[in-house]
């Protein structure tokens, strides 16, 4: 099917975006804001179903994402579907050191959302449904792709009928497994953690009280996410070899396992739904700009989903690379995605290292490091700059935001804690 809200035989567009999962869904919109035409190939039918189920999956949105979500015009409705975050506790399992994260110490009203999927794909779809600017062919699929010195044409099958679409700018945000990078031959880095994740939601026999855990173990870190209706999202990293029982075993022995390898801080864990494996490697593509094809999210960087960080790695992509394109007259041409290359790479190896660290910090059994890194949460807790500036990493406001993204945020909690001290 194809979702035209311009012009009906519209075939050449400003920009267009292969893959509408929220990433390429929320650069649309961001686009759409600098008034640019953009069409937006998806190979999957969107789901409009509207009941909620207990097995959603979520997305951890930050801090800085919510305002980003929220100067894009989007939140108002986003944050139906959104729990807060108002604490971060993180431990060490089989060791004393704790620390805790709290909104009101970071001057926010929190720390970051949890959001089911489905609800932000409902927001975004429709968004884009009632947009003017916005073309949609899915589900659909591109079968070649060709490129001049003046543009990129994409030829997809919609409908089994061949149609070919010439934009200035083509971007690539559909995922891991990205069709686009495979057809230019664009090579990955992938360092393969040997870990997957076991992800479902489980309901505890104490409130959340809106307080995410993330439990460091030997085998690999545990986050629990408060979902509405007292539900977590548990997403369990494990060794490879092990998912597969996991997912396998009868509720209650799941639930037995994850309780002695979690704890009691929620009580004693009453309901598990589906659960899904997910193998975890760090993943970076080998180049982000091909002519006049740039490379965004997923398609460009996976991270392990330690600290929450990938979305809105991928939202800062979508942030600044809205920002160059409202300002050009040519949202592909070399210098523009060259300018893009270059202020991207800084955020996204520092949230690399940053990720990295912590899996092989802290997925292991190693004493002496064990104690180490107990003593490292304490002192952490104990010291405000150090635990300041880990929370500004959790919120996604630490390194280098484009123009846009900083007004974006309208004001950082800093700023607003300077008014407060003057």
């Amino acid at each position: 099917m194809t979702s035209k809200s311009a012009s009906a035989n519209a075939s050449n567009f400003d920009v267009l975006i292969i893959g509408g999962g929220l990433v390429g869904a929320s650069l649309a919109c961001a686009l759409e804001l600098a008034g640019k035409s953009v069409a937006i190939i998806e190979a999957h039918a969107f789901d409009d179903t509207t009941q909620s189920s207990y097995d959603d999956r979520t997305v951890a949105i930050s801090y800085g994402s919510q305002q980003i979500l929220d100067a894009l015009g989007l939140w108002s409705d986003l944050s139906r579907y959104a729990e807060p975050i108002k604490t971060i506790h993180i431990s060490d399992r089989g060791h004393f050191g704790v620390t805790r994260l709290k909104h009101d110490e970071e001057n926010v009203e929190a720390l970051g959302y949890v959001a089911e999927n489905r609800g932000v794909g409902n927001v975004l779809y429709q968004h884009i449904q009632n947009s003017e600017n916005i073309t949609l062919y899915c589900p659909a699929n591109p079968v070649a792709i060709e490129q001049s010195d003046a543009a990129v044409s994409v030829s997809i099958e919609d409908g089994g009928q061949l149609i070919k679409i010439d934009a200035q700018l083509l971007v690539a945000a559909d995922g891991v497994s990205s069709q686009v990078r495979q057809m230019l031959q664009i090579g990955i880095s992938e360092q393969d953690y040997r870990q997957s994740a076991v992800i479902a939601n489980v309901t505890p026999g104490q409130s959340h009280q809106n307080v995410a855990y993330e439990r460091f173990t030997d085998m690999g870190p545990i986050a629990f996410l408060p979902m509405a209706e007292n539900r977590c999202s548990v997403v369990w990293t494990v060794p490879s070899e092990q998912a597969e029982r996991l997912v396998s075993c009868a509720d209650e022995d799941f639930l037995e396992r994850l309780q002695e390898r979690f704890g009691y801080r929620l009580g004693l864990l009453q309901h598990v739904g589906k659960r899904h494996i997910y193998p975890l490697a760090l993943i970076e593509s080998t180049q982000l700009v091909r002519g006049r094809i740039v490379v965004v999210g997923n398609a460009a960087h996976t991270l392990h989903p330690v600290a929450g960080q990938g979305f809105n790695l991928a939202l800062r992509d979508v942030t600044l690379l809205a920002e160059l394109i409202s300002a050009a007259n040519d949202p592909g041409s070399a210098a523009l995605l060259q300018s893009y290359v270059e202020e991207r790479e800084s955020d996204a190896h520092r949230v690399y290292r940053f990720t990295d660290t912590l899996v092989k910090i802290f997925s292991n059994n190693v004493a002496p490091l064990g104690h180490l890194r107990a003593a490292g949460l304490l002192l952490v807790d104990l010291m405000p700059p150090a635990k300041h500036l880990f929370a500004k990493h959790s919120m996604g406001l630490s390194g280098t935001m484009s123009s846009l993204g900083q007004s974006l945020r309208r004001q950082s909690p800093d700023d607003r804690a300077t008014q407060v001290d003057n």
